[in-house]
């Protein structure tokens, strides 16, 4: 197994790595500050985290585990997740407004529009608190 270094100007060089490094350094700025809240991160409250685990289903779920790997189509999350693009639309559409997923219309060839599904995180991180009342 080769063993390749990474050095900071990969980091500059690729668009994704240059991204990541940005929000980490905003991250470590905020924790440095000791701010109330830090920058690209999401609080629920236990209600709002109720609304959200009843709202990410197994099947959309599964959507934005096929979105998290990059830039897809309607049409290739359809065929990737087995699903009819209509059913796959809508839940895209539900993900879109529970903010982890960003959609783009972009122009498709002789063909009008397509929409383009692009992950927001990379990952999704839950922490949970168990108090005794």
């Amino acid at each position: 197994m080769t063993k390749k270094k990474i050095s900071a100007t990969d980091f500059q060089a690729d668009k994704s790595l240059s991204l990541h490094s940005r929000k980490s350094r905003a991250a470590a700025r905020a924790l440095d500050q000791r701010a109330d809240q830090l920058p690209h991160a999401m609080v629920f409250t236990s209600f709002q985290f109720e609304e959200f685990l009843s709202q990410l289903t197994p099947r959309r779920f599964e959507l934005l585990r096929i979105a998290s790997k990059g830039e897809h189509s309607i049409a290739t999350l359809a065929a990737a997740s087995h699903r009819d693009p209509s059913a796959v639309s809508r839940d895209v559409s539900v993900l879109s407004k529970m903010g982890l997923v960003s959609v783009l219309s972009v122009a498709n060839e002789g063909h009008g529009q397509k929409k383009i599904v692009k992950p927001i995180a990379s990952t999704i991180a839950i922490n949970a608190e168990i108090t005794a009342d």
